[in-house]
Formats: C-alpha cells, structure tokens, sequence
C-alpha cells in the first residue's frame, strides 16, 4: 500500500515541504509516483518517519537521524537519549540568521576565527555550523535566503583569511576547482585554508570550470593535484561521470582529488581517483609528496 503525503504529513506530524527537503538534501524518504504523479509513499517509509520524528522530538537534529536505517533509529531510540545541547556559538549564530542582522552575524564569525585560528575555524567548527545552518532550513527555522548569507558570508571570511597565509611557493601545487553543475564553492574554500596551512600552493579557478579548461590549467600552472569538490546536490551517476572523464583526460601524474558529500556517497570510484572524506585526510597526503627541488 502507497500512502499520499498528505496523509503521511498528518500521521508523522512532518510538513509537506519539509519531506520534501529531506528528500533533496538526505536521499530519504523515497517517494514513488501516484497515476496523477503526486508523491506516494511505502507504509516501511511512513514507519521510518515516525520514528525519526520522535527522535527529532527529543531535541536531535534531522541531519544526525533522517539518514539512519530503521534498525538504527530504533536503537537510538531506545536509548532514550537526553535533547543535545548546542554548542557555545551555535546557538547564537542561528539566533543572529533569525535576526536577520548581518552586521551582527559578521562579527561574531569574525570573533570565531581570531579566538580559534584559520585551522581550528575550519577543521572544528565550520563543520558543525554548516550542519547546524543546514538543519535549521530543512527544518524551516531559516529560509533559503539566510542559509546563503552564512555561505557567502563565510565564503568572504575564508578568501580574506586564506589570502593571508598565501604561499607563493608552496608545494606540492594543488588546483582547485568544482565541475559544471556544482554551484557550491564553500567546501573548496575549506579545502583551500587546510591545504595552504600545510603548506601546499592552492591555485583556485571557482565554480563550474569545463573539464577541458580544468585539463588545460592544469598543464598550463604545471599542478600535481586537481581537487574538486562535490555536493549532494549532483547524482552520484554524474559525478562518477565526470571524475571517469576527468582522470581520461589528465597526465597520468596528476593526481585527481574528491571531497564532498556528494564524492563521499559514491558506491564505485572510478580508476585512478582519491576521495577523501575529511579534511584532515586531505591534508595528510601532502606528506606523500617528496619535497620540492628548485
């Protein structure tokens, strides 16, 4: 039996618009087509829901529970675990997007990176913001517009800081780009700071780079790494296209670098390329590069 979402919105208590964000942001739940093509849903899904909904109920946020499979949920549940408690800033930070004083919300990322540093801001608490911002509009707390004002926010905040500590004549020397299709340039930007505080030269060309134009920058700035990054917000289909043709078209020493949710849910990777799912992990293999000689 296939239950309309609107009968599964009343049942679980989830709004319409927020099944359907999770359905963009987490793959789940997973809908089928209705003979009017109105979405329908398993009853396993609508079970899943509601399990998820009660956890969410204890203070948990969607992006800790909704990709849990069902053993999982009902273990978590079972525990009974007590509302998490934000961090710190991660409660006024939400507090300053709702406030919608940008003025504010600049300041206080600002006061964020003097106290911990570009390393510590980036590899300790951006991940946890941008989480928390995330989840905070699939929840509807935020609207759409505000999630890209954190973004671009931060975005200026890592340009100016990285520029800082800019090494002209780092090694080894990194490209960085994101593929046509992928808007998304905050993680590279993260990949950018943590690189560059270990001393690599990270040479970025933005967003949406055809992959003839990554080839070419790549033999014209003579890298030993490409790095693109990738959001949920390709299929995975695509981005296994786009890493197979990439590493096709790129000198066999030019190692090909993939970060991201999206890169991290790959199920095959193809030949030739390295997905990282950290930073940290990212960062560690510079040390396989053998020092510069000039």
């Amino acid at each position: 039996m296939r239950v309309p979402i609107s009968v599964v919105s009343e049942e679980t208590g989830i709004a319409k618009e927020v099944l359907r964000k999770w359905e963009d942001r987490y793959g789940f739940p997973v809908p089928g087509r209705d003979a009017a093509d109105k979405r329908v849903y398993p009853e396993g899904q609508v079970e899943r829901l509601k399990l998820i909904k009660a956890l969410l109920d204890t203070g948990l946020r969607p992006g800790a529970v909704v990709p849990l499979e069902q053993a999982q949920l009902e273990a978590l549940l079972a525990m009974s675990r007590p509302p998490v408690q934000a961090g710190a800033g991660d409660g006024r930070l939400v507090e300053l997007l709702r406030a919608r004083d940008p003025n504010r919300l600049r300041e206080h990322l600002h006061a964020e990176l003097a106290r911990l540093g570009l390393e510590g801001f980036v590899l300790d608490l951006l991940p946890d913001l941008n989480s928390l911002v995330g989840d905070a509009w699939a929840e509807g707390l935020i609207a759409v517009y505000e999630e890209h004002l954190y973004t671009e926010m931060v975005q200026a905040l890592l340009r100016e800081a990285v520029q800082a500590v800019y090494q002209p004549h780092g090694w080894p020397r990194v490209l960085l780009t994101t593929a046509p299709g992928e808007l998304h340039m905050l993680g590279n930007l993260m990949v950018e700071a943590v690189l560059t505080l270990a001393g690599a030269r990270c040479i970025s060309l933005g967003a949406q780079s055809p992959l003839a134009e990554i080839v070419a920058a790549a033999e014209a700035y003579q890298t030993q790494v490409v790095g693109l990054s990738f959001s949920a917000s390709l299929p995975r289909k695509t981005i296994a296209s786009i890493l197979r043709e990439l590493r096709q078209r790129l000198p066999g020493q030019v190692q090909l670098w993939a970060g991201g949710a999206g890169a991290a849910g790959l199920e095959k990777v193809p030949r030739g390329v390295r997905i990282f799912q950290s930073l940290n992990d990212a960062r560690a293999a510079l040390s396989e590069f053998k020092p510069r000689r000039d």
